[in-house]
C-alpha cells in the first residue's frame, strides 16, 4: 500500500510538475521539495496542503 506522500509524488510526475515549479508556488527551495518527497525532512502542514492543492488542480 502506498502512502499519501507517495501518491502525490506519482501524481506530480504524471502531470510533469517540476520541483522548481512547485517551489515557486510554495515560496520555498527546490531542495525542500526534493527532501520532503524522499522523507529526508518535513514541511509545515500549511505547505503540505498547498503542495497537494497545486498538484490536484494542475491540468495535464
Amino acid at each position: 500500500m502506498i502512502t499519501k506522500k507517495e501518491e502525490y509524488l506519482l501524481r506530480r510526475r504524471r502531470k510533469k510538475i517540476t520541483h522548481v515549479e512547485l517551489a515557486n508556488y510554495l515560496h520555498c527551495s527546490q531542495s525542500l521539495i526534493s527532501r520532503y518527497e524522499t522523507n529526508k525532512c518535513g514541511m509545515s502542514q500549511k505547505k503540505i496542503e498547498k503542495y497537494r492543492k497545486y498538484i490536484d488542480e494542475k491540468e495535464i
